[in-house]
């Protein structure tokens, strides 16, 4: 373990927070003796659990604080892991972004089937109105009303024929 390396990555981001090393043993639940003791090398093994603590709320790279605590077998499972050096805020931004990109795909296709269903059930009224205007030609409904009705169904159908524009989706890193 490099005591003084893992002191100078979890000072310098906490600094950088601008929270003091008492709100930082609060924030993670860490009692003050074992965070002072910790940074200050007199933990030789120091817990994992803790550093995931550390990591999450200084939004640091826990695959950082894990090399320099002597974690060297664990990097092997993060090696593999396109995650690996991400911060836990950035993992929750991705998250974020993902569910955000899912909603409005899920609008997309939600909007899509209204403006379908509306066209449909335009279309089936004015194929009833004709039929009735075949049969009886004192119907109400007029050759203008059924053009009128046939042009919202197309125009509600043009919506439906386009693709959600994948491009909106997050960036794969």
């Amino acid at each position: 373990m490099n005591s003084e390396e893992l002191k100078n990555l979890i000072e310098s981001s906490r600094v950088g927070k601008g929270i003091s090393q008492r709100e930082l043993a609060k924030l993670t639940g860490i009692s003050r003796s074992t965070l002072n003791d910790l940074i200050n090398g007199k933990i030789k093994k120091v817990d994992i659990d803790d550093l995931r603590k550390i990591a999450e709320t200084l939004d640091m790279s826990l695959q950082k604080l894990l090399k320099v605590a002597g974690y060297d077998e664990m990097l092997f499972y993060f090696s593999k892991d396109k995650y690996a050096n991400k911060s836990s805020k950035n993992l929750k931004d991705m998250i974020k972004n993902y569910e955000e990109s899912q909603r409005k795909l899920l609008d997309f296709d939600t909007e899509k089937r209204k403006k379908v269903s509306d066209a449909r059930q335009k279309l089936f009224y004015t194929i009833e109105h004709l039929q009735i205007m075949k049969d009886n030609k004192d119907s109400l409904y007029t050759i203008d009303k059924a053009i009128e009705d046939i042009q919202y169904a197309f125009d509600e159908l043009e919506f439906a024929e386009h693709k959600y524009d994948y491009s909106k989706l997050p960036k794969k890193n």
